[in-house]
């Protein structure tokens, strides 16, 4: 992660295979509310209510509106 530019851990703006963002809690090497496989991640995704891979997104390639977007829809606390 930290060769991607990414933080270790911390809330991340995450997209779906659907192109839906979203915010989880995203530990590098850990999986506390994704099913790991291999390298994905997957992860519900509480936009388009469905199972789908998720990958990190650079907050500074979104604009202000996706930000707001994926601060608005968090997935679940609990894993």
């Amino acid at each position: 992660m930290r060769m991607r530019g990414f933080p270790i851990a911390g809330n991340r703006v995450v997209r779906c295979r659907s192109g839906h963002l979203f915010t989880t809690l995203w530990i590098a090497g850990a999986s506390v509310k994704s099913l790991r496989l291999l390298w994905w991640r997957i992860q519900y995704c509480p936009v388009g209510r469905h199972w789908t891979i998720v990958t990190p997104v650079h907050e500074s390639s979104l604009t202000d509106s996706e930000r707001s977007f994926a601060a608005d829809h968090r997935d679940t606390w609990l894993p």
